[in-house]
């Protein structure tokens, strides 16, 4: 396993979980490891406390064959996460030298510098897995500006300058005995205050952790803490700097890893708000006009945009050197039944077989429903509707974004309006003008959409086709929303 320049090598390995394991225990020093783990377990560092319980949670779940397969507990993602930060900042580009001041840091007794660096690590490697390259200011020698890391979004050059802020807190102080206080749980507003007083070259964004034990029931609905921490973001938008200048604009990305607050739990992950402070077209509580309005807000903001969609399927750390499935290491699991790429026969709508590729896929997590996009050899694109068995079922829950043998295509998790539009668009986005206008041939204002081109009859046709397949679950939403404010 090379990591950066680094290689590293063992027969023990069987998953890539094996390798972050290790990998984090000999990052952070082979003698500092066996000294915590030699202490009682309480006296332990906390990465080390998270080891020994992710150890127990696992022990019962070992199979002969070497392959441990059971829940991921709030301890194991824990420990984990941290290791995958780790490797990411290391692997790419000099991060070596950033990842070792993060192990140093993280190494420390005190609380607030150890979650300063932990959620550190959370917001490099976001900013990795959607494709950014980042330069770290703290390896600099002479820095003139004290944000965290400056990161470039290579398709565009663009830069932004990233300040991240996390709330410290110990779990006992979580029960408080009247009603909450938000503004003084969340300290969202003070902190970006603070985060925006700060020099920077470039376009902001700031990432606030906010590390709470809330885990939010729905996605896409601006309950709970994304809607108190949505309000002191804009309650905020009047602020000014000390010398009576209004605070910049920036790109505000607020996150919660309940699972560090939940180490017993299972089916944890990342929440998350993204909204404009000063920027008056991005965030969940703008309303566009339809689909239309959504794709242009996501190309001005396409790096922010990218960035949100890697937060939402790039949060399962992969269990396998090849990005297999973990169903392939044990015996008998096999490969999946469907695969992007492969060719099938299916059943055209005449209801004559035909030979398709398999290019994209829509899954309904609560029957199992899938529904395929094939390219026929004629040219012709077929949707096509499949069940997945149990098994398949629940394999697919825990890898949803990788299932079917590739990164999962826009909207292939269509729980809104919007995640259906993006579907639909993928998979009628080059189909050619002429097959659109045919394809709404009886709509009222066909003469209107004769006015359109391509790309703009494609989005009206998959808005349309959108409003005839999405069926809400009793969450309110609109045609004319944005996309998911939690991921």
């Amino acid at each position: 396993m090379v990591v950066g320049k680094r290689l590293y090598h063992s027969r023990k390995w069987v998953t890539f979980h094996d390798f972050l394991r290790d990998y984090l225990l000999g990052s952070l020093g082979a003698d500092w490891s066996n000294a915590e783990q030699a202490k009682p377990v309480e006296q332990r560092h906390q990465i080390l406390r998270w080891y020994a319980q992710a150890v127990a949670d696992a022990k019962p779940f070992t199979n002969p064959d070497g392959v441990t397969s059971g829940p991921m507990t709030g301890a194991i993602q824990a420990f984990l996460n941290l290791a995958y930060n780790i490797y990411l900042i290391a692997h790419h580009g000099d991060g070596q030298a950033m990842a070792d001041i993060y192990l140093q840091r993280l190494r420390g007794t005190r609380d607030d510098a150890f979650i300063g660096a932990l959620f550190e690590t959370y917001a490099a490697a976001a900013f990795l897995k959607a494709g950014f390259t980042l330069s770290y200011e703290e390896t600099k020698p002479k820095s003139h500006s004290s944000v965290e890391f400056v990161a470039t979004w290579p398709k565009t050059g663009e830069q932004f300058s990233v300040e991240v802020k996390s709330r410290v807190h110990t779990a006992h102080l979580e029960a408080p005995d009247g009603p909450v206080d938000e503004v003084k749980r969340l300290r969202v507003g003070a902190k970006l205050a603070k985060a925006l007083s700060k020099a920077a070259a470039h376009t902001r964004v700031v990432m606030i952790e906010i590390n709470v034990s809330d885990q939010l029931k729905a996605s896409g609905t601006l309950e709970g803490w994304p809607a108190a921490a949505l309000k002191q973001i804009r309650d905020n938008e009047g602020a000014t700097d000390k010398d009576g200048a209004p605070l910049p604009p920036a790109y505000v990305f607020v996150t919660n890893h309940a699972f560090h607050n939940d180490l017993a739990g299972t089916g944890g992950n990342i929440q998350a708000l993204a909204a404009g402070y000063r920027i008056p077209d991005f965030g969940p509580d703008v309303r566009y006009q339809g689909f239309a309005g959504v794709m242009a807000a996501r190309a001005k903001h396409a790096p922010m945009t990218a960035l949100i969609e890697s937060m939402k399927t790039h949060y399962q750390i992969p269990a396998t050197f090849d990005g297999e499935l973990p169903s392939t290491l044990t015996p008998g699991g096999g490969p999946p039944r469907l695969k992007f790429g492969e060719r099938y026969a299916i059943s055209d709508e005449n209801g004559a077989l035909q030979a398709g590729r398999f290019y994209n896929a829509s899954v309904d997590p609560r029957s199992g429903t899938m529904h395929g996009a094939f390219e026929l050899d004629d040219g012709r694109h077929i949707i096509a509707a499949d069940a997945l068995s149990p098994k398949e079922l629940a394999e697919y829950s825990q890898y949803p974004d990788t299932y079917f043998g590739e990164v999962l295509k826009p909207g292939g998790k269509c729980e809104s309006f919007v995640d259906w539009c993006d579907w639909l668009f993928e998979t009628y986005q080059h189909t050619p003008r002429e097959k659109l206008l045919e394809f709404m041939s009886n709509a009222k204002d066909v003469e209107q959409l004769k006015m359109l081109g391509q790309r703009e009859l494609a989005i009206a046709y998959s808005e349309r086709m959108a409003s005839a397949l999405h069926k809400p679950q009793g969450v309110a939403g609109t045609p004319d929303s944005a996309a998911k404010p939690a991921v």
